[in-house]
């Protein structure tokens, strides 16, 4: 008998890979999906079936249900450790049953309080779905590692602040969640011994507490006020962000003192006046005083003084004057010539980079002594003229 072969066309060949490649593929799918058992067209599935917390936090689930009828379905658990809390929440709710509309679907949040307590290890989990005449069931596993979970931080671009003794100091930091759980804080601030100092979220003066959600940021506002008359020097100041969970961040900041600047202008005796004859220089003794906790230096010394007037000073800068002491400069003040007797305002200013600060003198001037003289010899002139005048054509 003749034996028939039959050749198959090279192509069919790739019609063959595309179906096996497809094939494949829905294998794949099948394997690496939650696994979701369900009857009568309901469907319970998660898009993360499997998570890694830490001990002291909560895992979370959504969960979500789908039918093909509409049916009110009833939700179980099974596989909960001891000691665990485990809670189905619909809507801000705790629920044990949801409604499914047909072809649509419903979600429901499963969470599970793992105590601080809880061993390193994997657990498992079962959800049922349960209706009429259908169900589904979907296995969690939830694996407890104590460097699961991510931090929580506390920075600032500006740890350390510089100013007076009498400045307020304000920082801004930011508190970041990398957990995958939101966290409530509350927050503490401490600094030395004398200092108030305050921490509290931005825009919420009032709040105790607050909360960060899962990787998000909050803003800190920290107030440092130092007590009055704190030498200069360096003072750390030391913030806590105190989390749920036994989670806490910690900062720690400096401020640095560069003590007060204050400064005074009084003459040697205390009064704020002087006399002077018109076209001479006088001299009147002026005392700036470092009323402040810091050094003053490079103060330098000026004065505003009617027209024609001329004022110096010797020295005309004082390079440096300690804390609670004073430097003294004579202040040569010349007024003009044609200056007529009368009360004149001289104002006095000492200046440098931190303070500035005036005085006004009240300087009397008087007339000089030679048009005294002069007006005199002028009357006297006058007198023997016109006994002269008498003694010569008075008997005629």
């Amino acid at each position: 008998m003749p034996v028939h072969v039959v050749a198959r066309s090279r192509r069919t060949r790739p019609m063959a890979a595309v179906v096996a490649a497809a094939a494949l593929a829905l294998l794949l799918s099948a394997l690496l999906a939650p696994t979701v058992k369900g009857a009568n067209g309901l469907e319970l599935t998660t898009p993360y079936p499997a998570i890694a917390v830490q001990p002291g936090s909560t895992a979370t689930f959504a969960l979500t249900l789908a039918a093909t009828n509409a049916m009110t379905v009833d939700l179980g658990l099974s596989g909960v450790p001891d000691g665990w809390t485990a809670g189905l929440h619909g809507g801000g709710l705790e629920v044990s049953s949801v409604y499914v509309p047909a072809d649509a679907t419903a979600t429901v949040q499963l969470d599970l309080a793992v105590p601080a307590d809880a061993a390193d290890g994997s657990q498992q989990i079962t959800v049922t779905a349960t209706a009429a005449d259908a169900s589904a069931s979907l296995p969690l596993s939830v694996d407890v590692a104590r460097a699961a979970g991510g931090t929580v931080e506390l920075t600032t671009d500006f740890p350390t602040l510089r100013g007076a003794s009498d400045a307020n100091f304000n920082f801004t930091l930011q508190l970041h969640n990398s957990t995958p759980q939101q966290v409530t804080f509350s927050l503490q601030a401490a600094g030395p011994s004398g200092w108030t100092v305050t921490a509290q979220p931005s825009g919420e003066a009032q709040a105790a507490s607050f909360t960060v959600e899962a990787g998000a940021s909050r803003s800190v506002d920290v107030k440092a006020v130092p007590p009055t008359g704190v030498d200069a020097g360096s003072f750390p100041i030391g913030v806590q962000a105190i989390g749920s969970a036994g989670r806490t961040a910690e900062a720690q900041l400096t401020v640095e003192i560069s003590g007060r600047v204050a400064m005074s202008i009084t003459t040697a005796d205390g009064r704020l006046n002087a006399s002077a004859t018109a076209g001479a220089a006088g001299d009147l003794s002026v005392v700036v005083r470092n009323d402040g906790t810091s050094p003053l230096t490079g103060v330098s010394l000026s004065a505003n003084a009617p027209s024609g007037w001329e004022v110096t000073f010797d020295p005309a800068t004082l390079d440096g004057v300690a804390a609670n002491d004073a430097g003294t400069v004579i202040a040569h003040i010349k007024p003009s010539g044609d200056a007529i007797a009368g009360d004149y305002v001289v104002t006095i200013s000492a200046k440098n980079d931190q303070a500035t600060k005036s005085a006004d003198i009240r300087v009397t001037v008087e007339t000089s002594p030679l048009w005294g003289v002069m007006g005199l010899a002028l009357i006297l002139a006058a007198v023997g003229g016109l006994y002269w005048v008498f003694q010569r054509y008075g008997r005629r």
